[in-house]
């Protein structure tokens, strides 16, 4: 089970602290990536000016006057003027073509301005290697701000970069220790989530413990809850039911009302009901989450719980339809990140109900994805489901039964999670 998941302010680039430098990407990779996201000149044209602002940025302030040819703005203008890109891209293309005119000169903090709104461009627009991109360049370029390494390793992490993603969340810790105590347990958070992925179980659970640790001293009640949330997971994964449920009393509690990670803390359950065979609790949790994730990764891995829910508990028209829309959802680059989960839960709802040909298909797509990003765990579960679906038969699950008292708890969580979501609009996020 995968738990669900600071934005953008301008910051003026000061000189490098004690930190190491900050990781660098493979520049031939990167330009690889956003060249297959957005073809055609206009992206050939991002790529230019991606790598003119990592030269910039990689060069000495006293080594930058000359860096580019007399004439290479005048070039870049016309590069610009003839792709003719929608209208969103021109002010930022056109602050980096005017860097080249003056590289020594240059206004640091419009330039990273100008790279960042290229970061959220691409966002918007479905490319999240091209968002990695430009986020890892703002954040090369102001080597000392904790914030911006924050999100380069998560975009990195979403990416399936696993070493450039841990660099940078220990980079964004250290940067941040001893002034910006959010930014500082985020970093151990991320960090926790990238070990679980990659299957270093002790990791993960030190580092969050290390993050629940700092966000109580600090008392930031909202990380806490987050701390919380991700120690749920870890535990029922580990079969440490008591303990799990424990911990999402508190996730519930230190959240308060109205928190945007009440939806993620809904799903979580309902999805780890769902694992337990207990389909019919979980899919009523599921749908009253659902609609508190409006598009993207997070509808796609909710939805494929309702499958896998709906399957369970005979709900043929729910599952129908919850299929219909993960499926295509799937397909979308922006959903990368939980693409091979989500395919193999859909996968799970589709032997409950017998579709066998359906879950063989599935189940064969999320090892494709799975493989392509370096999923170990997501890939032995997708193989072991592959092959059970080939023959007709569902994989076995070991779940303990569930006792008297671990049901009253688990009813009492789903009551108090599910009247906290009912309090809270939907799509409040949006």
């Amino acid at each position: 089970m995968k738990a669900l998941q600071p934005n953008g302010r301008v910051v003026r680039p000061r000189a490098s602290c004690a930190a190491p430098p900050p990781p660098h990407a493979d520049d031939a990779a990167e330009g690889a990536d956003l060249l297959d996201e957005i073809a055609g000149p206009v992206g050939v044209l991002l790529w230019s000016a991606l790598r003119d602002f990592m030269l910039w940025a990689d060069t000495p302030a006293e080594r930058r006057a000359g860096l580019f040819g007399p004439h290479a703005g005048e070039v870049r203008r016309r590069e610009l003027a003839a792709a003719a890109p929608e209208q969103e891209l021109w002010a930022p293309l056109l602050t980096l073509a005017q860097m080249t005119d003056d590289a020594a000169h240059a206004d640091p903090t419009r330039l990273v301005f100008a790279v960042r709104s290229l970061a959220r461009w691409a966002e918007r627009r479905g490319a999240p290697r091209a968002r990695l991109a430009f986020a890892h360049a703002a954040a090369v370029a102001v080597a000392d701000d904790a914030r911006l390494a924050l999100d380069a390793a998560r975009l990195a992490r979403d990416a399936a970069r696993h070493a450039q993603a841990e660099s940078w969340f220990r980079r964004a810790i250290r940067l941040a220790r001893g002034h910006d105590w959010e930014t500082y347990v985020w970093g151990f958070i991320g960090l926790g989530v990238q070990y679980m992925r990659t299957g270093n179980y002790p990791a993960a659970q030190a580092v969050m413990r290390r993050a629940l640790r700092s966000a109580r001293k600090r008392r930031l009640h909202g990380l806490e809850g987050s701390a919380h949330h991700h120690l749920f997971v870890f535990c029922v994964d580990a079969g440490r039911m008591d303990e799990g449920y424990a911990h999402a009393g508190f996730a519930l509690r230190a959240y308060g009302e109205g928190h945007a990670r009440l939806p993620a803390l809904a799903h979580d359950l309902g999805c780890f009901w769902a694992e337990r065979g207990h389909f019919a609790r979980a899919l009523s949790i599921l749908d009253v989450s659902l609609p508190h994730f409006p598009g993207g990764p997070g509808r796609l891995l909710s939805l494929a719980n309702v499958v896998r829910a709906a399957g369970g508990a005979g709900a043929r028209a729910r599952y129908e339809a919850a299929r219909a829309e993960a499926m295509a959802l799937a397909e979308m680059p922006i959903c990368a990140e939980f693409a091979a989960e989500s395919l193999l839960v859909i996968a799970q709802g589709d032997v409950s109900l017998g579709e066998w040909t359906r879950a063989e298909t599935a189940a064969r797509a999320a090892l494709v994805v799975a493989r392509e990003r370096d999923e170990a765990r997501t890939m032995m579960a997708a193989e072991a489901q592959l092959e059970a679906a080939a023959n007709g038969r569902a994989v076995e699950r070991t779940a303990p039964p569930e006792t008297t008292e671990l049901a009253r708890r688990a009813d009492e969580l789903a009551v108090q999670v599910r009247a906290s979501l009912a309090r809270r609009p939907a799509h409040a996020d949006a």
